[in-house]
């Protein structure tokens, strides 16, 4: 399965010296790109909505929700953006490649993004859910040891967004996340978006779950279904190989919990 890996840092030029590493380690160039409020992605991310009335912060969501779908991480790498800091991101690699690409990243001193965005609540932004952590089964933490070089302040430039309070400090194994690759996701169909909507509003919306939290579920089903490997096979042969591949993929995210949000979007492709 590829994944995207996605990594913030707080200085250009270490996001540049772990991309370097990453091509000198073999890693497609073309598929490791840098984000920032400047950088050509974002700057045709306005661009492309200026007759929309959009801002720049708007502009920068639409752009990671393309990578990243609903998921609720969007909002927290469209906020380190705005706040002058760069986001990494390394698309298609496989489940064996990711682990080398986290070890070569993390020589780099990336951003705890959580301990981050409760720095930024607690300063006044709103621009993600406060339970977003509960909201991340596409998201999985790939370090288990903390940064050793550099420092949590935020980059220059992005003063005017600070507050009295200090950055908090570096946490292990929040710093670098992957989440399924385009590749494995449906397409951004309106209709299929409004049917797995409607169907989250029926069944799940009464327990308090958001629709994000099923959004992943509902994909991993539809793109599963439509894969070589799966199409055409019907949901009982495939669903213990499902099931392995959901639990290494969102090891935080029970199969029984969303096996029927799965099966329902499997079922959108073959029914």
């Amino acid at each position: 399965m590829a994944h995207t890996l996605a990594v913030v840092f707080a200085a250009r030029d270490m996001a540049e010296r772990a991309r370097h590493d990453l091509i000198t380690a073999g890693f497609p160039g073309a598929s490791i790109r840098l984000h920032d409020a400047g950088s050509d992605d974002m700057s045709a991310a306005e661009n492309l909505r200026r007759d929309d009335n959009d801002s720049l912060l708007d502009s920068i969501k639409h752009f990671f929700t393309d990578l990243f779908g609903s998921h609720a991480d969007r909002h927290i790498y469209a906020e380190a953006v705005r706040r002058g800091n760069v986001v990494l991101t390394l698309e298609g690699a496989s489940d064996a490649d990711i682990q080398r690409a986290t070890d070569i990243v993390e020589r780099y001193a990336p951003l705890d993004i959580d301990a981050h965005a409760d720095h930024w609540r607690a300063g006044g932004w709103q621009g993600a859910p406060q339970d977003a952590s509960a909201m991340r089964q596409g998201a999985s933490m790939q370090s288990d040891t903390p940064s050793q070089q550099g420092s949590m302040n935020e980059a220059p430039g992005s003063q005017q967004f600070a507050t009295d309070m200090a950055p908090p400090p570096s946490s292990a194994g929040a710093n670098v996340r992957r989440y399924p690759g385009a590749d494995n996701l449906p397409g951004t169909n309106y209709d299929d978006e409004q049917y797995y909507r409607s169907h989250w509003s029926a069944t799940y919306v009464t327990t308090g779950a958001r629709f994000e939290d099923y959004d992943p579920a509902y994909r991993y089903g539809h793109s599963m279904a439509n894969s070589d490997s799966y199409r055409g096979r019907p949901w009982d042969d495939v669903e213990a190989d499902l099931r392995s591949t959901w639990e290494h993929t969102y090891p935080q995210s029970a199969w029984d919990k969303f096996k029927a949000a799965v099966k329902h979007g499997w079922e959108r492709v073959t029914s």
